[in-house]
């Protein structure tokens, strides 16, 4: 590994990893300013080897089970918990790295949250979401037998996260303010962490600029996941609303569900309101494609529901639409809110089936206007949340972590 800055970073994602602020964040921007970033990321069925490449630096694989074994999925679970500990080790014991850092893990956690203390080398944890609170409301509203195990793990979870791991760690970073302060509510200063939220990549401005996307009248697109936890059917219900006084208003739903009877339960939703034949789901698309809808919308929504998982994070998607110059929808919500607010690039209305339908009305029946407001999206994104500029949060701390000065 070369670098300035060398760090060891072991997360649940798939290789190869597809979040965007994996790739832009660690494989690009930070990379480009000298942080060097030896992976540790899950393996699929399809992973050959346990040695990979991404973005040109080093990712270990753990080793995986073939087709035929008994149990073969919990046994590949059990040997990636097994590994990554054992490679926590082995980059607290390294020289060459100067950072171990671990994302939404619990037991490679809980044994750096110890190392930390009798190695005397940082451990930052990386707080991408809420999951202790996710499973405790999925767990709640499953019932039965699976539904309180699933609680019970959350609530297990939420003691460990919260009581032990973030306590020990040199440092925390965690998505938005909010999630900061609900944090700080088990004892944490707020000191120990730093707000990182969601960008967008610097080329979306540039491929929004050079792009020739037209417009296309009536168009709403939603891009994003289709999970249950997200309550869209207040988005179908409020197009439904909105059709009856504007029949030629169309909905495009760009992205897929967690589990297939998400995406099915809304379609469902849909053309029991009578609104089917104006709604397109169109399934997960490569990025570019989304990019692509997102810019032919006459008016783009982010409908976030307001429970406590949510209301902590950051909606890529909302940056996504203002770099494109598409005038927004959206919902209270601490940091959408705020950031309509200061950009002025949208309309911020409650979590209502009838306000989300009148504020789209208005959009569409004041164009002129509508399009002001997304001309404003673009030069609040440059300056703020592109991923070069939250690199240099991220590496202004980890500078302070070790000492360094710039």
């Amino acid at each position: 590994m070369t670098g300035d800055m060398r760090i060891f970073y072991s997360t649940t994602d798939v290789y190869p990893a597809y979040r965007v602020d994996l790739r832009e964040l660690f494989g690009e921007a930070l990379a480009a300013r000298g942080v060097a970033t030896k992976w540790l990321m899950a393996g699929s069925d399809a992973s050959e080897g346990t040695r990979h490449e991404y973005c040109g630096q080093p990712v270990r694989l753990p080793p995986r089970l073939g087709a035929g074994w008994p149990a073969r999925t919990l046994l590949n679970r059990l040997l990636f918990i097994a590994f990554d500990m054992l490679l926590v080790w082995r980059n607290f014991r390294c020289s060459q790295i100067q950072i171990v850092q671990c994302r939404d893990k619990f037991f490679a956690s809980s044994l750096a949250a110890v190392l930390t203390r009798l190695m005397g080398k940082p451990f930052v944890y990386w707080c991408s979401y809420p999951f202790p609170e996710h499973h405790i409301e999925v767990g709640l509203s499953r019932g039965g037998i699976k539904g309180r195990l699933q609680y019970l793990k959350g609530r297990l979870e939420q003691a460990l996260l919260y009581r032990f791991i973030i306590p020990r760690a040199t440092h925390s970073f965690v998505q938005t303010e909010q999630m900061a302060r609900d944090i700080a509510a088990y004892g944490v200063p707020m000191a120990r962490m730093t707000a990182v939220p969601m960008g967008v990549p610097e080329r979306l401005l540039g491929w929004a600029s050079k792009a020739s996307v037209k417009i296309v009248a009536g168009r709403i697109v939603y891009v994003g996941t289709l999970g249950a936890v997200r309550r869209l059917e207040m988005l179908i219900e409020a197009f439904a609303r909105l059709r009856a006084d504007m029949p030629a208003a169309r909905l495009v739903v760009v992205g897929e569900g967690d589990y297939p009877h998400e995406r099915v339960a809304l379609e469902a939703l849909a053309d029991r309101l009578g609104v089917a034949d104006a709604v397109t789901f169109t399934g997960f698309l490569p990025i570019e494609e989304a990019w692509a809808y997102a810019a032919s919308a006459a008016v783009c929504v982010s409908p976030i529901h307001p429970s406590r998982v949510l209301l902590a994070g950051s909606p890529t998607k909302l940056f996504e639409y203002m770099a494109l110059g598409r005038p927004v929808v959206c919902n209270s919500h601490p940091d959408q809110s705020s950031v309509i607010a200061e950009s002025g690039a949208g309309l911020c209305v409650e979590w209502d089936a009838g306000a989300f339908a009148e504020a789209m009305r208005w959009m569409l029946a004041n164009p002129a206007e509508a399009e002001a407001m997304g001309a404003r999206g673009p030069a609040w994104v440059a300056a703020n949340r592109t991923y070069p500029i939250l690199a240099e949060i991220v590496l202004r701390k980890y500078q302070e972590i070790l000492g360094v000065s710039r």
